[in-house]
């Protein structure tokens, strides 16, 4: 549609941006810079990594032990299927990715003359904000065009809970939040998933539960006591309130970074796409537990990993020491971000921070032809020592032999 608004390019162009900032995972934003005579752009990923991005951020992912975002339930220490599966995985979302940006191109191609090469395009973003936090985030290769950024959407402090919620807090020692997020509704999970997290809040007399759960009308909180049930809650406030003991979530991008920041331990059932790999990095970084989602089907997996959160201070001092490194760091996210981007516009497009390695194919990038042409002159060096060996044996059997008939 906004292409075929001519006027309405014409009178962005009159705009004069002195620079764009645009999704990744949504190519038209680079068309659209074209279109407006920017050159000077950058890129934001909504997510901690982004499978086969290698074109526009330079740096390629090792499967090895960088999870990828649809992989990371193997962790980072993987056995050899575990780093097979991750890499298909990896090479899948890339073919996703790639054919992706194919169907935005077919868009351009239908609507303008000599359309641009999206994908030339993407590779030259001046600049790549990884919504990644370093340090809570899997170590991974970098370059001078990639900066972290996890967080910036956290805004700093909080406010005090109303006397509602503060009542709430206040009616055990001990309270716990349950929450999956906006996208994975309560409602919707299996009964037998449901009733397992019921029974299993009924062995914790101790403990207050309040569960973010969408459907009033399903009476999720009936029978038990110990178990506030809210379509709604306040979470970055209850998150940062010292009566908060831990926080039951899906593990999404936004409430791990909330909860690193707070210093609260957690409990992950990750759903889905990067939650596993998310819950993986809690427990990487000593911050709580992973339940995986089938393993609510029994009691078990869930009443231990509530017990050990309870019990286990290691969970919450990692937690607090984490927040007081994120609180403590020498520049926030949003500065990062701010500067970086009117640096961009002050002396971008920044051509510089693009390395050659990008323009190599596989073979190049990885040495493979030369580590060959190494092994391939060991090989005949080995060879010809070989031959050279057998050659002087013979000559000095054939002058031992020699010598002896002589002599006698």
């Amino acid at each position: 549609v906004t292409l075929s608004e001519r006027g309405l390019i014409d009178q962005l162009q009159e705009e004069h941006f002195d620079a764009g900032l645009t999704e990744n995972f949504d190519s038209c934003g680079y068309g659209l810079f074209h279109l407006l005579a920017i050159d000077k752009y950058a890129t934001v990923n909504t997510l901690a990594v982004m499978d086969g991005q290698y074109s526009m951020t330079q740096v390629p992912v090792n499967t090895a032990y960088v999870p990828t975002m649809m992989g990371g339930k193997y962790g980072d220490r993987m056995t050899f299927f575990e780093r097979l599966l991750n890499t298909l995985t990896y090479l899948n979302m890339d073919s996703f990715l790639d054919d992706n940006v194919d169907i935005f191109q077919s868009v351009f191609d239908k609507n303008i003359d000599d359309a641009p090469r999206l994908k030339e395009l993407m590779s030259n973003s001046s600049l790549v904000f990884m919504n990644s936090d370093p340090i809570i985030d899997f170590p991974k290769l970098t370059s001078s065009k990639v900066i972290d950024i996890g967080g910036i959407s956290v805004h700093a402090g909080h406010n005090p809970l109303n006397t509602e919620w503060s009542d709430i807090l206040n009616l055990r020692n001990e309270t716990i939040f349950i929450s999956f997020g906006t996208f994975v509704k309560s409602h919707l999970m299996p009964d037998l998933y449901k009733r397992t997290i019921r029974e299993t809040i009924k062995k914790f007399p101790n403990v207050t539960f309040v569960w973010k759960y969408e459907k009033p009308e399903h009476q999720i909180s009936e029978g038990i006591d110990n178990l506030v049930e809210t379509t709604w809650g306040p979470q970055h406030d209850l998150l940062h309130d010292p009566r908060l003991t831990a926080f039951i979530t899906h593990g999404g991008q936004g409430s791990i970074t909330e909860s690193a920041g707070a210093g609260i331990p957690l409990i992950c059932i990750p759903v889905t796409a990067d939650q596993l790999r998310n819950a993986q990095l809690v427990v990487r970084n000593g911050l709580g537990i992973m339940v995986h989602k089938e393993e609510l089907a029994r009691m078990e997996p869930l009443e231990d990993a509530i017990r050990r959160i309870l019990s286990d201070e290691s969970y919450r001092s990692t937690a607090r020491l984490i927040a007081e490194m994120i609180d403590e760091r020498p520049f926030s996210m949003k500065d990062v971000f701010v500067r970086n981007m009117e640096y961009l516009v002050k002396y971008g497009p920044h051509r510089r921070f693009d390395h050659y390695g990008a323009q190599l194919n596989f073979v190049q990038y990885y040495l493979i032809d030369v580590f060959g042409f190494l092994a391939v002159c060991g090989i005949v060096s080995a060879v010809l020592a070989v031959y050279v060996i057998r050659f002087l044996v013979a000559k000095l059997s054939d002058f031992v032999v020699l010598t002896k008939i002589k002599s006698e």
